[in-house]
């Protein structure tokens, strides 16, 4: 009897994780929003961690061109053949100054729509990013 106790008890003690499942430690952003009036701008976020890197999943709706590469000051591990390191949109552009740090460019808003993007960086098993937003003329 005791030994069904002991293991009702195990059993108890296993379930009562909450917290996800597998490695999940999403790199820090020095800023999570990045606000440019309508002239445009230039501004950076830094990251806490090296192993990250841009995601093109809507790259392709703000008519951008993805610059890829290997050179070794953009990337911390020897992996990242192919990675994007630069993405030159239709108002802003991004570009992976060093291992840490994103500079990013925007162009002058002439129209009366506020912009929007947002920046998604995985990193191993999670995600992290920012967003760029932009007011109207």
């Amino acid at each position: 009897m005791k030994y069904l106790l002991l293991f009702i008890l195990l059993v108890l003690i296993a379930c009562e994780h909450t917290g996800p499942i597998g490695y999940c430690n999403p790199i820090g952003v020095s800023k999570d929003t990045l606000s440019f009036s309508a002239q445009g701008g230039v501004d950076s976020v830094s990251v806490s961690e090296s192993f990250w890197r841009f995601a093109n999943y809507d790259f392709a709706e703000n008519n951008c061109e993805e610059y890829r590469g290997t050179i070794s000051e953009y990337c911390a591990e020897e992996s990242c053949y192919g990675e994007i390191i630069k993405a030159k949109c239709s108002w802003f552009e991004l570009q992976k100054t060093d291992a840490y740090t994103i500079t990013v460019f925007v162009n002058p808003n002439g129209s009366n729509q506020e912009r929007l993007f947002r920046v998604y960086m995985p990193a191993r098993n999670c995600a992290t990013g920012f967003t760029i937003t932009q007011s109207a003329e």
